[in-house]
């Protein structure tokens, strides 16, 4: 890790890996924007509307182009997001409302716009629901773009003169956002609000471009034209960097590119210790785009995709044949190897308004109403998303996760769900694998202690480590405050996931990890010492997690494992597991 004591350096979350160096070019439009007030007669109302109506018109064909983009890099069922923002640009409840304060008002149809626009806004911050909340980023960007429209004749679009590589710095982004810019030579993305699991997050991630979030001021703190160092490998901003640094952050840029073309060169290399020990290395993905990633850090199949950000990227719930058609593309992409697809998991404030039914801000979400949970109460929406699943195992390897499994019931009504799904596509004579398997999520101490009687009835455990850490040790991993709580080298964490691979043993089923905890050094150095059977990490992360895996021994491991279990504390083993991977010539 690079020092930077003389750089000016600003504290971030990290959104999306990675480290890249740019000129800043700083989006101030918000809520504040000046916009002029201008005094107008009846008789002019006509035409400041006609105005508007051309200038939604430019708008329109920009997020047409837009719309093209995202079809080409993801596929037409995320093109929903555009309609969504077109959905905004033409409501008439906003043109009449407009039109009525031009009336009442005398003013200039750009002032009278934001004016409505900017009401809605303050509606939507203030609403309970987390859903109707991230709505905002959508109609802020409509308002912005018809602003600049009418006041200045040009789209946002067209006004954007990016020659040098550089970093987008703004109050917040949305995912038209991050297509949009990818593709006119931005390198990373800096904003003061959103959220890690945001759509322009996701979308971020996806396209592999880095990106910090919560950078307090940074669109007032940051000048236009200022050179930055975006590193979110290590979640800080460096503005103005001196030479030095610079250099210093070229080498280690540099590095890191030589080390991932050596990664991507072992693709076809097995994990597999000097001792023989094998264990399965695979790729989590949220979109299909990612698949190829996978495939080039030599993944041995996808151990987790995460089926929820087609649902959260739409404004209806998808249908059967638009799940299918997803599904099948990734199955047949992955060429034969172990697809793992996970059923939802989603709070019911996002679900809800697919389905057009009022949920209530919950005070505590991540111990509400949410994934299976979610499913088993809407049995039309579950069994659209396993009859998608099965018939997406005929056209290759596929595997059912059920995520947030808490008690017996929940499994058993679950499995219930799956056998009558199969039934029925075998009376419409569709086919699907008939040995398809079904595992389920552990991630939470009730799971844990009533390991064994879940394994009579699954095919496998995928361990959810970033869940079973804050559910063991009831913090919330988003929340700042309580973040030194949160610790999966807790003896806790790690006594349950021993339960949880000994349970797997016993009952000859295979244990996995699909959390963040699969990507660390010292983590892997206790999986080996337990004998997992496999891995699933970011596909960045496989050719590093193959390095350490082909240069340990798994029987070195396991000697350590009896005095690591038995230690008091988390910064005792963390102190033993670091003192260890030092030694280590896989580290």
């Amino acid at each position: 890790m690079v020092k930077h004591e003389k750089a000016a350096v600003l504290p971030g979350i990290s959104a999306s890996p990675g480290i890249v160096i740019g000129k800043a070019y700083v989006r101030r439009e918000d809520s504040k924007s000046f916009v002029p007030r201008t005094l107008i007669s009846p008789s002019q109302i006509h035409s400041e509307l006609q105005r508007l109506r051309r200038a939604q018109d430019m708008v329109a064909e920009e997020l047409e182009n837009l719309r093209e983009k995202i079809i080409r890099h993801l596929g037409s069922s995320y093109s929903d997001i555009i309609s969504a923002q077109l959905a905004v640009l033409n409501d008439d409840e906003v043109r009449k409302e407009v039109e009525s304060y031009m009336k009442e008002h005398h003013v200039n149809v750009a002032f009278a716009y934001r004016f409505v626009i900017s009401q809605y806004i303050e509606f939507l911050e203030e609403h309970e629901s987390e859903y109707f909340r991230e709505r905002v980023a959508d109609i802020r960007d409509i308002k912005q773009r018809v602003l600049r429209a009418l006041i200045s004749k040009h789209t946002v679009h067209s006004s954007l003169k990016m020659d040098d590589p550089t970093i987008f710095v703004a109050r917040e982004l949305n995912p038209t956002d991050i297509v949009m810019l990818v593709s006119e030579n931005v390198v990373g993305f800096v904003t003061e609000f959103g959220g890690k699991t945001s759509h322009a997050a996701i979308m971020a991630r996806a396209m592999k471009v880095p990106m910090l979030i919560g950078i307090k001021d940074a669109g007032y703190r940051i000048e236009t034209g200022q050179p930055l160092v975006l590193d979110a490998d290590h979640r800080k901003l460096i503005v103005q960097p001196g030479e030095e640094v610079l250099n210093e952050i070229k080498q280690e840029i540099q590095a890191l590119q030589r080390q991932d073309r050596i990664f991507q060169e072992a693709h076809e290399e097995n994990a597999v210790t000097e001792d023989g020990y094998r264990l399965t290395l695979s790729g989590n993905i949220s979109l299909p785009l990612e698949v190829k990633d996978v495939i080039k850090y030599g993944g041995e199949g996808i151990g987790l995709y995460r089926t929820e950000y087609l649902y959260l990227m739409k404004q209806h719930l998808p249908g059967e044949e638009e799940l299918f058609r997803e599904y099948r593309h990734v199955v047949e992409s992955m060429n034969g190897q172990q697809v793992i697809i996970r059923t939802i998991d989603l709070g019911g404030d996002k679900m809800s308004v697919l389905w057009d039914q009022d949920i209530r801000c919950e005070a505590n979400p991540f111990m509400g109403y949410r994934a299976i949970r979610i499913c088993l109460n809407n049995p039309p929406v579950f069994i659209t998303q396993l009859r998608a699943i099965l018939r997406s195992s005929a056209f290759g390897k596929v595997s059912i996760m059920l995520p947030m499994i808490t008690h017996i019931e929940q499994l058993t009504e679950s499995l219930e769900h799956i056998e009558d799904v199969k039934a029925a596509l075998r009376e419409e004579h569709i086919p699907f694998d008939e040995s398809i398997r079904t595992g389920m999520m552990v991630e939470t101490p009730s799971a844990v202690m009533n390991i064994e009687a879940f394994a009579e009835k699954v095919d496998y455990f995928s361990i959810g480590t970033n869940d079973l850490t804050q559910y063991t040790l009831a913090v919330d991993r988003g929340n700042e405050r309580v973040l030194n709580v949160y610790d999966h080298y807790d003896p806790a964490v790690l006594k349950m996931i021993k339960m949880i691979v000994d349970a797997g043993r016993k009952f000859r089923i295979p244990v996995f990890v699909c959390g963040e905890m699969a990507s660390e050094i010292p983590a892997l150095f206790l999986f080996l010492a337990m004998k997992i059977d496999g891995v699933s990490v970011s596909p960045r992360y496989i050719g590093s997690v193959r390095r350490f895996i082909k240069a340990s021994r798994q029987k070195e491991a396991e000697k350590h494992l009896g005095k690591i279990l038995s230690m008091r504390t988390r910064r005792e083993i963390s102190t033993y597991l670091n003192t260890l991977i030092d030694k280590s010539p896989g580290s």
